[in-house]
């Protein structure tokens, strides 16, 4: 059942909720930010000459004038406003090469907190404008697609609260930022965050009425409406249906197939890819005294992200244990 910017370095696709119908991309990074209300501000200028700026659609201003949602002149990477010590999270599985984060969250100045990652294809994303002691990984350590990396903030010449994502790729020799939305570098085009998923539809969406020591089978579907694939087959990253209000919490449904007390399921399928449709099913068990109960629970990337519950439409399961005369309990 549900219930729901820095000049000189580097705006504006929305980031919504997925549709089915979005193209998937070839590629496999996805956007830095775990909220899809956060749009992009300003983009990527692929024209190095003074006063021409060209967007990732191939659009061409002649002029030195900002073009809010789209580009400005000389940018380098791609803008995301968002409030100070928002979550950010690596847009590829790489290995963190670089980092400061000395300087105060919102200390205006040359330089800013960063984050640098290296990646398996030969590209660099960086994570610029971080706040103090805002970077949650070393040097060297290894981080997977939609790790929490850093946290956000406006240290260095940054007008406003922001997330200046660039990524860096070697040409002629040397590296030069490049426009991942021109070049279709997300997992969907345009790109989404990591982890969202919207409710479709369940197996009993009232009341699921048990009698006392017996199972019963429930399954719930969710459209993966973020960027990354869900697997039942990795470690890391795998999607599962975990217990919710406190998270991880020891179930009193907890059935036979329950991976652990607090874990219902993972994902059915080996691989769901983004607008496709992943389905969660698991055992109910009632030892529980009969009366009426309520079990909520939350889609979690095992060891990454717990998904947005209010947008995966705050699901849970009502529960009324009933007698069960098998077991001598008079009947009511």
């Amino acid at each position: 059942m549900i219930g729901r910017m820095c000049i000189g370095l580097s705006f504006a696709l929305a980031v919504s909720l997925a549709s089915a119908s979005r193209a998937l991309a070839t590629d496999d990074y996805t956007l830095p930010f775990y909220d899809p209300s956060i749009s992009l501000s300003y983009g990527v200028d692929r024209d190095p000459r003074i006063c021409y700026q060209r967007d990732w659609a191939n659009v061409l201003w002649t002029d030195c004038n900002l073009h809010y949602g789209r580009v400005y002149d000389g940018h380098t990477g791609m803008d995301y406003p968002m409030a100070v010590l928002s979550p950010i999270a690596a847009s590829r599985d790489g290995t963190v090469i670089d980092l400061f984060e000395g300087f105060g969250t919102q200390q205006f100045g040359t330089n800013g907190n960063y984050v640098l990652v290296s990646h398996a294809d030969g590209r660099r994303t960086l994570y610029y404008h971080l706040g103090l002691n805002g970077a949650r990984v070393s040097v060297g350590q290894t981080v997977a697609a939609g790790q929490w990396i850093a946290d956000s903030g406006c240290s260095g010449q940054c007008y406003g609260a922001h997330l200046h994502f660039e990524m860096r790729a070697v040409i002629n020799g040397r590296w030069t930022s490049v426009d991942p939305i021109f070049e279709k570098r997300f997992t969907t085009n345009p790109g989404r965050v990591p982890f969202l998923a919207t409710y479709l539809r369940e197996s009993n969406s009232g009341t699921e009425v048990i009698k006392r020591y017996t199972t019963v089978t429930h399954w719930v579907e969710f459209v993966n409406a973020g960027g990354r694939t869900w697997r039942n087959n990795i470690g890391t990253g795998r999607v599962l249906l975990g217990t919710w209000n406190p998270p991880t919490r020891d179930s009193k449904f907890s059935a036979l197939d329950w991976p652990s007390s607090w874990v219902a399921t993972n994902v059915d399928q080996n691989a769901v890819p983004p607008g496709g449709v992943g389905r969660f099913t698991f055992g109910l068990h009632a030892e529980s005294p009969p009366g009426v109960y309520d079990e909520p629970f939350d889609l979690l990337a095992n060891s990454l992200r717990w998904f947005d519950w209010p947008r995966l439409g705050s699901f849970h399961v009502p529960i009324q244990v009933i007698l069960n005369s098998r077991f001598g309990e008079p009947q009511e």
